[in-house]
């Protein structure tokens, strides 16, 4: 009785925010914790009012992050840079953002091209083997420019992909300009608008990712076409037997030779 008795006592003597480590053990501390009990309250219930605020303000500042990021980034790499290329003088030809910032696009365009390509091969195949069921001259080249026009909007769409990430890191903030500047340094024909000199670099990667798509596609497309070939002499071949059996069947009638 007498410790319980000298535990409240302690207790007590304490202010409601004395520190932890001042602060007796078990029922004296819990007793020394309820006065602040309604500011945990208040403070819980504050919170709660802010957060769907807060919320809200989340979608806005995420399409603010590629621009910051990017518009810091030279800034931030500067230190790197300089440390860099005063190790290696040679590194000066070779900007950071141009290689990390392009090297990623890059990256999610090629990534782009395989899903377009697996997908475009997939629908041709399918398609390749209806016709082997019912040949016709005509399916066949409906079915080849149909292919030839889903890789052309592949290619679009990389370009597409370029512009966004060239207005989006405030590189070029004209859209018309920068698919412009994408379209004419991804076909590798070279575009005459001039960048920062921290970018002078993107033309030459973006450059590069168009050649990687066309000989991607280019490949595919022999590929392509050989089957088409393919069908186009099952298609000759069905004719051939679809005349001489109607020549067979018919009296009076030579035999084809």
């Amino acid at each position: 009785m007498a410790d319980t008795t000298t535990t409240e006592k302690n207790a007590k003597a304490l202010p409601p925010d004395a520190p932890a480590d001042q602060l007796p053990p078990a029922a004296g501390r819990v007793e020394a914790d309820l006065p602040r009990l309604p500011q945990v309250i208040k403070q819980l219930s504050t919170d709660a009012q802010t957060l769907p605020q807060a919320a809200e303000k989340v979608p806005a500042e995420l399409v603010n992050i590629p621009r910051t990021v990017v518009t810091a980034r030279p800034g931030e790499l500067a230190p790197v840079e300089a440390y860099i290329e005063a190790e290696l003088p040679i590194t000066k030809a070779l900007p950071l953002p141009d290689l990390f910032y392009g090297g990623g696009v890059l990256v999610v365009v090629v990534i782009l091209q395989a899903i377009g390509l697996r997908l475009l091969t997939a629908h041709f195949d399918k398609r390749a083997r209806s016709i082997e069921q019912r040949p016709a001259w005509w399916s066949v080249d409906l079915l080849l420019g149909f292919t030839v026009f889903r890789m052309l909007g592949l290619h679009l769409a990389s370009i597409i992909l370029w512009s966004a990430a060239i207005v989006y890191g405030g590189i070029i903030p004209d859209w018309v300009m920068a698919a412009r500047f994408a379209a004419l340094s991804y076909t590798t024909l070279g575009s005459d608008v001039e960048l920062p000199a921290e970018w002078n670099l993107l033309a030459p990667i973006i450059a590069i990712s168009g050649m990687f798509t066309f000989a991607w596609t280019a490949s595919v497309l022999v590929s392509i076409v050989g089957q088409c070939n393919q069908l186009r002499g099952v298609i000759r071949e069905a004719r051939k037997s679809r005349r001489k059996a109607i020549g067979d069947s018919s009296p009076g009638v030579p035999p084809e030779t």
